[in-house]
């Protein structure tokens, strides 16, 4: 009895959390809402349970997995996996939650010690980052004709609710100067919004490759824009990728391009919990 008020407490409290801030946390995808090792302070002739509750706040419903490690008693097994079912904006729904249980004990401790252990639990899904803008290139004679000035506005990039964003640092009107060489250079900046980090690995993994480790690939189409990579290592939340585009207007006073970056890659989190066990 005491265990299932334990998982409705994690469940309200939690749940609370999730209505408050799904809105806010839209680019975080899942998260971690609570790790609980309950309870917290045992004997060691005592079992313990793990509560570990995850709940979608973003714009996908995706299948996440479950993973915990640290303390050699911790066994090598998956927790599980579970798709969790999207918010929905439209009816105001708050995104799925779910917990994953397990029982722990009774752990060995010597007579008269106490020891602390670190417990930690991890979380990875595949997510997919869309990201698009539209930009207004003029010729010579249009901008003479409207006496309108060069670079005037950053263009505004649209992004999918995702834990990595892409923006487009290019401003905008784009004047040709000549029809038949006009290559533009753009700086495409990919920052990490989610809180942990990303892989391009196609797989989950407890223990994801550390050259695998924020890199992933963006893909980007439209105006004959072409990148001399693809991949970026982000640092510090965030890396630039440097391209060209195709800045003609086809002998047009002017025309609005649009650009498309997509990115695909597997997020992961990771929250710890303590666990003191006395020997007796």
């Amino acid at each position: 009895m005491n265990k299932l008020l334990l998982i409705l407490a994690i469940l309200l409290v939690a749940g609370c959390t999730s209505n408050n801030d799904t809105g806010s946390q839209s680019n975080q995808g899942i998260i971690i809402e609570s790790l609980v090792l309950s309870p917290s302070d045992v004997v060691d002739q005592e079992p313990f349970d793990l509560f570990f509750k995850v709940a979608n706040v973003g714009g996908k419903t995706k299948i996440v997995t479950a993973y915990i490690y640290g303390p050699e008693w911790v066994e090598e097994t998956d927790l599980d996996k579970h798709e969790l079912i999207a918010p929905n904006k439209q009816t105001g729904s708050i995104g799925e939650s779910f917990v994953f249980e397990k029982t722990f004990g009774p752990i060995d401790v010597s007579k008269g010690l106490t020891e602390e252990y670190t417990v930690n639990g991890r979380i990875c899904y595949p997510y997919e980052t869309v990201a698009s803008t539209d930009v207004e290139i003029i010729s010579l004679a249009e901008k003479r004709i409207t006496d309108v000035k060069q670079a005037t506005r950053t263009v505004k990039t649209q992004n999918s609710d995702a834990p990595i964003h892409i923006e487009f640092t290019i401003k905008e009107p784009l004047v040709v100067y000549d029809e038949t060489t006009e290559k533009i250079p753009i700086a495409v900046k990919v920052r990490d919004v989610g809180g942990g980090f990303a892989t391009k690995e196609e797989s989950c993994s407890k223990n994801p490759d550390i050259l695998s480790m924020d890199r992933i690939s963006v893909n980007l189409e439209g105006a004959g824009i072409t990148c001399d990579e693809k991949e970026v290592h982000i640092t510090n939340k965030q890396a630039t990728l440097f391209c060209t585009m195709d800045a003609a207007t086809g002998g047009l006073p002017s025309k609005t391009v649009k650009i498309i970056a997509t990115a695909s890659y597997r997020y992961y989190k990771t929250k710890q919990a303590t666990v003191r066990i006395s020997g007796t």
